[in-house]
């Protein structure tokens, strides 16, 4: 695989990776590390002819990234990993109904950011203290003149009213 071809299949599937590593359980870093991992192996192994499909190739590069997340699990956990296939297959399938219904699983971000749009600036201020600068609720309440205990409240209050809006445009989309 040449360099643009490369850059072309982690532009197609780094997101998507990344939210399936997310989804099974990987920490953030830890996702990171295994989507990367992923595209490795990918660069090490002939893709199979079919892998020409965007769908089929997205579901190898996930089983690549399931398999290398099992194995980070047993080398990492001191508590040993208890997963069958079955519980694999049942994650999967949930993945693939849930946010591949229609496409990639970018409606989901669409629709987030849309419902962030829409949000108080009081609201987006918490969350992006909360996610993107990861502040502690100490320092939120400190910026808001909130307490610990209320930063708490109002970021469970914002998470809930963003996946109502979030399956209700979706719905409304898909309708």
């Amino acid at each position: 695989m040449d360099r643009e071809g490369f850059e072309t299949l982690i532009k197609a599937h780094q997101a998507e990776l990344y939210r399936y590593a997310r989804y099974m359980g990987a920490a953030p870093t830890e996702a990171e590390d295994l989507v990367q991992e992923t595209f490795l192996t990918s660069l090490k192994v002939v893709l199979p002819a079919e892998t020409a499909n965007l769908r089929v190739r997205a579901a190898w590069l996930r089983g690549v990234l399931r398999n290398l997340f099992l194995r980070h699990c047993r080398r990492t956990r001191r508590a040993p990993v208890r997963v069958d296939s079955e519980l694999l297959d049942r994650a999967e399938n949930v993945w693939k109904e849930e946010f591949l219904r229609e496409g990639d699983g970018f409606d989901y971000l669409e629709a987030l950011r849309k419902c962030l749009a829409d949000q108080p600036e009081r609201y987006r201020a918490a969350l992006d203290m909360q996610y993107r600068d990861r502040r502690s609720r100490a320092q939120i309440g400190s910026a808001l003149e909130m307490t610990e205990d209320g930063v708490k409240s109002l970021l469970r209050r914002i998470r809930a009213a963003l996946a109502d809006c979030v399956r209700r445009r979706l719905m409304h989309e898909r309708a």
